[in-house]
């Protein structure tokens, strides 16, 4: 990605492979995580919510959430996706104009209690929606000069 020239371009194909792949990944991650899993994803989201609340960059914890969520799926093949996903996360999190606390805070939060909860129909639903409410932020953001 680092070979990629144009960044707005970039971050607006990442979003939208993320928005293909990350929901099926959400439900496989509610049908398969275990109570340790739970509790890992738990801590990060702990910690990103501490430093959301702070106004702080959370960032590397957004990674963490997601690369978390797609672990708790114990699918082998993940692992070469996992990459993929984070470096998605932390290209969107470097291009946005505007860090968007409020609604990360929620988004994160629902998609954590349904992973937990072991509903994979809402956390795949979830996971679209905060996907697509950031490509939808993004795509409206006024263009620099």
């Amino acid at each position: 990605f680092a070979m990629v020239s144009d960044r707005k371009k970039l971050t607006k194909d990442l979003l939208q492979v993320r928005a293909i792949i990350e929901p099926p990944i959400a439900a496989l991650a509610a049908q398969c995580a275990t109570d340790q899993d739970v509790e890992e994803l738990k801590a990060i989201l702990e910690q990103m919510e501490h430093a959301i609340r702070r106004k702080k960059d959370y960032s590397g914890l957004d990674v963490e959430f997601h690369t978390k969520i797609a672990e708790c799926t114990h699918n082998v093949v993940m692992e070469n996706l996992i990459p993929v996903i984070g470096r998605g996360v932390a290209v969107f999190a470097k291009e946005v104009e505007k860090t968007e606390y409020r609604q990360t805070l929620i988004s994160h939060r629902k998609i954590f209690e349904y992973i937990r909860d072991h509903k994979p129909v809402e956390a795949q639903m979830e996971m679209q929606f905060h996907l697509l409410y950031n490509s939808n932020r993004y795509q409206n953001e006024p263009v620099s000069e």
